[in-house]
């Protein structure tokens, strides 16, 4: 469904990962941990398509979408989970 092939990501000489390889497959729940720095947030930034990677790849499954929430949930406060969830999606929340 999801691909992520080759994904390296570097900061000047500081290489945060590299050549990463993950399949995300239909139906599983996946969970990203790591420490304080690791690259979470960098990794999800790259495969929600808000940052480039330094080399690789990010493919979704043709006829697929996804959606993606910002990481501040205080921002969402004000909605319910409905208005929540299509807000992840740009075309559903046009």
């Amino acid at each position: 469904m999801l691909t992520v092939s080759n994904l390296s990501v570097q900061f000047g000489k500081r290489i945060l990962f590299d050549e990463v390889n993950t399949t995300f497959t239909q139906g599983n729940c996946y969970g990203i941990i790591g420490a304080n720095g690791a690259g979470k947030s960098t990794f999800m930034k790259i495969i929600a398509g808000e940052m480039d990677p330094t080399s690789g790849r990010v493919i979704l499954e043709p006829g697929k979408r996804m959606s993606v929430l910002n990481q501040n949930h205080n921002l969402f406060d004000e909605h319910t989970v409905l208005e929540t969830v299509l807000m992840g999606n740009k075309v559903l929340h046009a």
